[in-house]
Formats: C-alpha cells, sequence, structure tokens
C-alpha cells in the first residue's frame, strides 16, 4: 500500500481503505490499521497523475460492519466537503473480502455479493464527482439520498460496473424518503459506459426513496447522460446489460419517477449511443401527473447517426411477470422542429430484437402504453422499427402522433393516405395492406399492397410479416422486397416459418413498411364490425347471463382476435371481457362471458372492441362499440344448500364439501354450518370442521368449500359416518338439501364404484301448481334422498318439505302433515340415478291436465305410475297404476333413462 500528501507521484498508486468512518484525516492510507477512510483516499488519489486505484479491506471489527453479514457501511457525513474527483481514479468494491460479482447473463438478474454500501446521513446534489478526468466505479452498493450519486463535467470517460444503485447490499429499497437519482452525466462527457458484455459487468440502477402514495411504495428519481464528440473523437454512450427499476432479483419493482434521459445533442458528429440486453421496468407509482417511461431521447441536433436500441426487455421481470411500463417503454423528443431523430429500434439479426411488454396508459394521458412513441407536427425523424415483439401493451408499437383539423393531436392508429401524401414524423409511411393469407407445412404466403408513390416514399421498401395474437407484431416471421417496379401493385410472398413457430390458417398476421432511409410505418390493421346479443333476457336479478359477440373483418383475409370489453349501465356499472376466437365461417370471430347483476331495471349493454389490444379497429384505427338493451327482472327466492345429501370419502383422503347458492343472489345471506358426530369417532376417523356462520355478499354466487381430512388406518371396519347441517339461514330458504352425511369408506374395501355411482343417489321431487314452472325450488318442493341398488325398489328414507322440519314417510304415504288437506302429489316411481348427476324428477300435480315438460324416449317396458292408490284433488276414486297409465300420457312425465326394469 501506498500513501502520500506531498507532490504527485509519477506512477499508479494503490490505497486501501480499512476504515467506515468518514474522516478526512484518515488519508495515510499505510499497512497500518484505520488510518484510511474513503474520503481521505480520495483526497490523496488526486495528489498523483497516474491512474490509482482505491481497494477496501475494512476488518469486521470496524464499528461500521456487521460481522454476521460481513457488509461495511460507509456513512458519508459532509457532501459540502467531499471531495471531486480531479485524477484518473478506479474505485474498486469487489477488494473488499467476501465481495463477489454477477455470474448470471444478461437480461437475468443479478447475483452479485457486494460487502461495501455508501450512504449519506444529508443529502446532497452530487457525491462522487469526476472532473475532466476518467473514472471507474466498481463492486459497492450505493444509495445516497441525492439528485446525482454520480455526476461530473467535462470527463474524458466514466464506467460504471458491477454496483448497485439505489438499493443496499441486501438488494433492499433503502429507508430514507427523498426521491433519489442515480446518474447526472450530463455534462461535456466523451464516454459514458454503464455496465457492459460481461455478467460481472452488469449493474442494478434502482429508483430510490418513496412516493407519494399511502403507505408510500418504493422508487424515485431520475437519470441523464450526454456526451460531446470532438473533431477525430466520436464520443460514446454505451449502457449494457443493466438492470433498471428492478432490485437485484429482476422482480421487485423499484422504478424511478423519471425515464433514462439520452441527450442526443452534439457539436459534431452523433455519439455512437447503444442501449443492448438491458431490462427496464417502470411499475405504476404515485409522483404526480406526467412522470413515467423507461426511456427518452431527448434530441437537440440533427443526428447524423442512428442510436440503436437493440436486444433490450422492458416490463417484464426475469420470472416472466409483468411489472409494465408506466406511459412509454421509449419516447422521443425534439428541442424544435428542425432537430432530426435517427434511431434504429430492434434488427433482423438474433439477439436484436427488443421485447415491449405490459406498457400502462396512465388516466387521462392519451399519449402513453406504446412501444415508442415519436413526436408530431412537421418533423423529420427516420427511425427503423423492425423484429420487435409486442406483448400485451396499452398502445400500439410504434405510435406517429398525427395533426388533426381543430389544431390538435391524434394519437394511436393512424389511416393510410392515397398515394401516402402526408408528412410528418417517419413521412407518416403507409402500412401494407394485406389481401389474401395461407399456411403450407413450414411455409406461408401472402399478397400485399403498399400504397405509396415512388416520390413519397425512398424505394425499395422492405415489408416484415409478424404474427399477431393479443397485441400488435408478437414474433417476427419473415421480410419481403417492395421494389419500385411494384409500386403500389399488389405483390405475392412465400415465406419459410421460423423454426419453433406455430402458425395457422386461423392466425392473424400484420406488417410494417420501412423505406431505405429507415423510416417505419405503424402495424397493419384491419376494420371489423361488431354485434352484440344477450340471453336470456330477461333474466332475474342475482342469476348471470350470457352475453355474447361476433365480430366479422371488413377488410384483408385474417379472423378478428384481440379483446371485447363489455358493460352494463347499472348503479354499480358491470363488466366482463372476451377474448376473441376463430369460427369455421370466413373473416369472423365470436365469445361470450357472463354478467351477473343484483339490481332489476331496464339497462344498456355496450361492447367495444379495444382496437389498441388486437390487430383491427374502425376504418380509422378507433375502438368500435355495439350496444343492445337487457331487462333485469325482479329476483327469485334465495336458496341455499348442500351440493347432495350424501357423499364418500375413502380413508386417508379429504371430503371436499360445497355448500352453494344456486340461487345467484342480491341480498346478504346467510346460514349456520354445524357438525353431529355420528358413528365414526371424531378427532380419530376424522377432523372436525368447525362450527362456523357462511356468508354470501350481494352477487356472491361463488360456493363455499369446506375441507375435512380423513384419517388412514390399517383395521379391516364397516362405513362410518358423520353428519353435516345447515341451519338457521337469514335472507335465504335451504334448498337444495340442508342435510349431508359424510361415509367414510375403509381403505382396504373402496366400495364407491360397487354399485355404478356413488353411494346412495339423492333426488329433488318437485312440485307445483299451474302450467308455468318456477326458475328454481319453491315452497312446495318435496326433496329426498333415496337409497338405491340394481335392479331393487327405490325406497324414500327421508325426505322434507322446503323450509320445513325433516319427517319420514314410506314411499307412496299421503302428504306429508304440512300439506294434508291439500293436493296430493302424484310421484312416478323412477330409475335411481347417480347422485353426481343431481337428477331433479319433477312430480305433477295429479289433475293431469296441465302442460308438462316432454320426456327423453322412454326405454321399454318402462313404466309411470305406483301401485299404491293416489289421491286426486277433486274426490275422484283413488285410481291405480293401470288408470294412472290410461289418464296420464307419457308426454307429461319427466322420465330418467334406466337400464332396468322398475
Amino acid at each position: 500500500m501506498v500513501g502520500t500528501l506531498l507532490a504527485p507521484l509519477a506512477s499508479a498508486a494503490s490505497f486501501t481503505v480499512d476504515s467506515s468512518a468518514d474522516n478526512p484525516a484518515l488519508n495515510a492510507c499505510t499497512a497500518a490499521a484505520a488510518d484510511c477512510s474513503l474520503r481521505g483516499a480520495i483526497a490523496a488519489a488526486n495528489l498523483t497523475a497516474a491512474a490509482d486505484t482505491i481497494a477496501f479491506d475494512i476488518p469486521l471489527a470496524d464499528p461500521g460492519c456487521v460481522p454476521a453479514t460481513g457488509v461495511c457501511r460507509i456513512t458519508l457525513a459532509n457532501p459540502g466537503t467531499f471531495p471531486g474527483i480531479n485524477q484518473p481514479l478506479v474505485i474498486d468494491g469487489y477488494t473488499q473480502p467476501g465481495a463477489l460479482p454477477n455470474t448470471i447473463p444478461a437480461p437475468g438478474a443479478n447475483n452479485a455479493v457486494l460487502k461495501i454500501e455508501i450512504t449519506s446521513a444529508v443529502v446532497a446534489d452530487d457525491w462522487f464527482f469526476p472532473n475532466n478526468t476518467s473514472f471507474t466505479l466498481r463492486g459497492v452498493a450505493m444509495f445516497l439520498p441525492s439528485n446525482r450519486m454520480v455526476s461530473g463535467f467535462a470527463t474524458a470517460s466514466v464506467s460504471l460496473q458491477g454496483n448497485w444503485f439505489g438499493v443496499t447490499a441486501a438488494g433492499l429499497s433503502p429507508d430514507y424518503t427523498t426521491q433519489s437519482g442515480a446518474l447526472g452525466l450530463s455534462t461535456n462527457f466523451r464516454r459514458i459506459t454503464v455496465g457492459g458484455p460481461n455478467p460481472a459487468d452488469r449493474n442494478v440502477i434502482a429508483g430510490s426513496g418513496r412516493d407519494a402514495s399511502n403507505p408510500p411504495l418504493p422508487g424515485g428519481g431520475s437519470n441523464t447522460v450526454r456526451t460531446e464528440s470532438a473533431a477525430g473523437d466520436r464520443a460514446v454512450i454505451l449502457f449494457q446489460g443493466n438492470l433498471f427499476g428492478f432490485a437485484p432479483d429482476g422482480i421487485t419493482p423499484l422504478p424511478f419517477r423519471d425515464p433514462l434521459v439520452v441527450q442526443c445533442g452534439t457539436e459534431a458528429e452523433t455519439a455512437d449511443i447503444r442501449f443492448l440486453d438491458n431490462r427496464f421496468g417502470r411499475a405504476m407509482r404515485t409522483f404526480g401527473g406526467g412522470f413515467g417511461g423507461a426511456v427518452r431521447f431527448n434530441v437537440s441536433r440533427v443526428m447524423t447517426a442512428p442510436a440503436l436500441v437493440q436486444g433490450n426487455v422492458f416490463g417484464l421481470g426475469v420470472d416472466g411477470s409483468r411489472s409494465g411500463v408506466e406511459r412509454n417503454h421509449i419516447e422521443v423528443f425534439l428541442g424544435n422542429n428542425t432537430q432530426v431523430p435517427r434511431l434504429q429500434i430492434g434488427g433482423l439479426l438474433a439477439g436484436q430484437a427488443n421485447v415491449f411488454a405490459a406498457g400502462m396508459r396512465q388516466a387521462g394521458n392519451a399519449t402513453s402504453g406504446s412501444a415508442l412513441t415519436l413526436p408530431s407536427g412537421a418533423v423529420s425523424t427516420f427511425v427503423e422499427f423492425v423484429g420487435n415483439r409486442m406483448l400485451g401493451n396499452d398502445g400500439i408499437g410504434l405510435d406517429f402522433p398525427t395533426g388533426t383539423a381543430g389544431g390538435g393531436v391524434s394519437f394511436g392508429r393512424s389511416a393510410n393516405d392515397a398515394d401516402d401524401a402526408d408528412t410528418g414524423a417517419n413521412n407518416q409511411q403507409n402500412f401494407p395492406k394485406l389481401t389474401s393469407f395461407g399456411v403450407s407445412g413450414n411455409q406461408f404466403s401472402v399478397n400485399y399492397r403498399v400504397d405509396s408513390t415512388p416520390a413519397n416514399s425512398a424505394y425499395p421498401l422492405r415489408v416484415d410479416f409478424y404474427k399477431a395474437l393479443g397485441d400488435e407484431g408478437e414474433v417476427l416471421l419473415g421480410s419481403d422486397v417492395y421494389a419500385s417496379a411494384s409500386a403500389q401493385q399488389s405483390k405475392s410472398a412465400t415465406l419459410s416459418i421460423p423454426a419453433g413457430i406455430s402458425l395457422g390458417a386461423d392466425d392473424v398476421v400484420v406488417a410494417i413498411a420501412t423505406d431505405a432511409q429507415g423510416r417505419s410505418s405503424e402495424f397493419s390493421f384491419d376494420p371489423l364490425s361488431l354485434s352484440l346479443s344477450d340471453t336470456p333476457d330477461p333474466h332475474p336479478a342475482g342469476l348471470p347471463f350470457t352475453v355474447s359477440v361476433d365480430a366479422l373483418a371488413l377488410e384483408g383475409p385474417f379472423k378478428p382476435n384481440g379483446v371485447v370489453e363489455v358493460s352494463m349501465n347499472s348503479s354499480t356499472p358491470l363488466t366482463c371481457t372476451i377474448a376473441l376466437a376463430p369460427t369455421a365461417s370466413a373473416n369472423r370471430s365470436n365469445g361470450s362471458c357472463t354478467l351477473l347483476p343484483t339490481q332489476a331495471g331496464n339497462f344498456t349493454l355496450t361492447a367495444s372492441y379495444r382496437t389498441l389490444l388486437g390487430a383491427f379497429g374502425s376504418a380509422g384505427g378507433g375502438d368500435v362499440v355495439a350496444t343492445t338493451s337487457h331487462q333485469v327482472s325482479v329476483a327469485g327466492p334465495e336458496q341455499l344448500g348442500f351440493a347432495r345429501c350424501r357423499q364418500n370419502v375413502l380413508e386417508g383422503e379429504t371430503a371436499h364439501v360445497r355448500v352453494e347458492r344456486p340461487s345467484g343472489g342480491v341480498a346478504s345471506v346467510s346460514v349456520e354450518f354445524s357438525h353431529v358426530a355420528g358413528t365414526a369417532t371424531p378427532g380419530d376417523d376424522y377432523t372436525v370442521p368447525a362450527n362456523q356462520l357462511l356468508s354470501w355478499a350481494p352477487g356472491d354466487s361463488v360456493a363455499k368449500l369446506i375441507q375435512i381430512p380423513s384419517a388412514a388406518d390399517a383395521q379391516i371396519e364397516p362405513t362410518e359416518r358423520f353428519r353435516l347441517t345447515l341451519t338457521n339461514p337469514s335472507g335465504a330458504a335451504l334448498l337444495p338439501f340442508a342435510q349431508l352425511d359424510v361415509d367414510i369408506l375403509d381403505g382396504l374395501d373402496d366400495a364407491r364404484f360397487r354399485n355404478g355411482f356413488e353411494g346412495p343417489a339423492c333426488f329433488a321431487l318437485r312440485w307445483w301448481r299451474g302450467g308455468g314452472q318456477p326458475a328454481g325450488f319453491g315452497a312446495g318442493d318435496w326433496v329426498g334422498c333415496m337409497d338405491a341398488a340394481p335392479r331393487a325398489r327405490p325406497k324414500l328414507t327421508r325426505n322434507f318439505w322446503a323450509g320445513g322440519p325433516a319427517i319420514s314417510a314410506p314411499q307412496g304415504a299421503r302428504d306429508p302433515p304440512e300439506r294434508r288437506n291439500r293436493r296430493s302429489v302424484f310421484a312416478c316411481r323412477l330409475q335411481a340415478t347417480p347422485l353426481s348427476s343431481r337428477a331433479h324428477f319433477r312430480a305433477r300435480d295429479p289433475s293431469w291436465t296441465r302442460a308438462s315438460t316432454p320426456r327423453p324416449s322412454r326405454p321399454a317396458g318402462t313404466r309411470c305410475g305406483n301401485s299404491r292408490a293416489i289421491s286426486h284433488p277433486a274426490g275422484r276414486a283413488s285410481r291405480t297404476a293401470s288408470s294412472c297409465r290410461r289418464r296420464m300420457s307419457p308426454a307429461r312425465c319427466i322420465w330418467a333413462t334406466p337400464s332396468s326394469r322398475r
């Protein structure tokens, strides 16, 4: 180790920091213990003209270190006296014992092990400030509450590699409230390198501080870079392999308030600007209006060469999660309309395409959610957009806004104009119109036309074709050359489908045209019409109804893809979303969703095809809307009950018990659920479920699922049973079943399928007066549980009236006490069916003159009737089964489909 405060040395020196104290007097930096602070080492290095290195060897016994983690924190106290960096310097945090660089290739996470933290107790404008020199920083976790953690002036080069900005060495958000930026490299720099091609070069650059939400979320700050070329010395801006807006795990969003701003102004030739293999995220945060975005190019000169943006991932975590990018992924701003930006976003070669995912529109901001937005007005731009993948953005891929008649600006899709005579961003290049499409083997064929004269576009044009799903172009399929000889004519192209890509006749293909000077069009789209229907209509409140949409493409060879959003204008608006699916008909797709109204009345249903979530739209590129009316009638009676009356579970398995609300529901309802012991031993044979109150809110029709584990043993034993009951309903009747018997079957003698169905069958014998059939069980429903076995007569063992107590009656008995002196019920004796079918058999009013539901075809030999006498409501003599057969036509019974005679 070498240290001095004398005259500048001629050779490079190494200063080893061995104290976390921010003490300028610790500047000897010798082999003695605790004589070299970071502040003192920088001051010592400023006295040498050569490129010095600051290393670290802080002992864990130092007060700033945590022995359990090996992390040592240097807390800077006085920003006004912190020394600038006036001589070439490398600060290397990886020299601290235990520190390790990242090994995960880009654009993955960052698994570096950092042992040096640099922070501050006070806020400052600048901390590390190289001045007219070169500076390299690597291997530190820096979270300084300041506008710029690293800045400088007239510096030859700044290289930042393997650092974590805005997070602790544990990868956590720092615990201060001031929004803090990382980079303020915007004054006469020649070379700025952030990251690099190797995994060890990758930085984490995360927003630090807190936003204005309650409770506040981590994020904030800004970053700006700018270089100036000189004659014979072209400037460089390189961002490669970094994580922006994420914690080191590449998943947790810690976004900046502002995008990373690249100042493209220069007095000579444009800098060599490259953004390669980075990962950007910018989750929603509350920083005020207008903030957001990932990268912004501020152009204040005529660019002489394109900035390259290739191989980056926007809006996705390393696990595929969509953190998104609020506002736009990339934006281009001009100092004035005489400035000319040049960019290449993506490329045709492997690894050059960018991924733009989950662009999020800000409330009230029509410009947001796109992959790339260009400036509006009478501007000249040369922006090539090629090979990129679009995944679930709220906006379109490439958006060049157009002026409106009233002097405003229109964002979103731009329709083609005749001959492509309009001007503006990218010369408002017309997109290709596809007229036919086919797939054969590993090739696809298209016919297309670009309506642009050679006078209005620089020929030849390159036409790129993409497979599109719920967004615009998801994957590049291939390219074709559209020469001036083909200008404004239909052209055919047959291209090979890329390996690993599936493409079928029902897929949608979109295209972009790029002229010979690198000006790309927006993605192509086709117009469609939309129709809307609802069923049933009218329908009671509390029960779901179906909304169906039909989408027809008016041009082009494709069946519409994308998303339709449905809404109903009830007092509490209802919405659902439909993803269109192709039909067997040409150019047609459809889909459906359900709505569950809780309010009666006449309403309007509105279906909106979201043009920015598919490859279609109106003729002008907007959303397509269709409406219809829907009547919601008064709700029927509320019902709660078990799905069955008996249920089997094998020893060692878990019984999944459902308590349902089949009525849908417009009110708050509840019922008490309780357990009753039986032959099974509670706690030994099964886990006793808790007695509890089950509640449903208005509109909630989701069944309650109760899990009851059973225990397994090696003993051979008979079936054991316990009972579950529903009592004290509030706002509802107990239907179809208020009692459930759970049978635990022996694990060595599983008899669940012995009889062809799961245990005893449950029936609901439904009775009603008059010809109208109620929508659900009513007060006249007779619900019972029948024991049945093959070729044995069903026997009614338990039954009860809706809402009444359980009673017992043999098959064929007169009405239960609650119904005596009223009309009796005639029940056809029918084949028992499995419990799982939940078949409902209806017993009709015995006047026999009412309309009834036609039966299915009746198997030979099946009878309707009862050998016992029955009572007729008019007082006529009792009739036997033979008279039943004479007086009841087959159409007036609901028949099962038995496999044996009864």
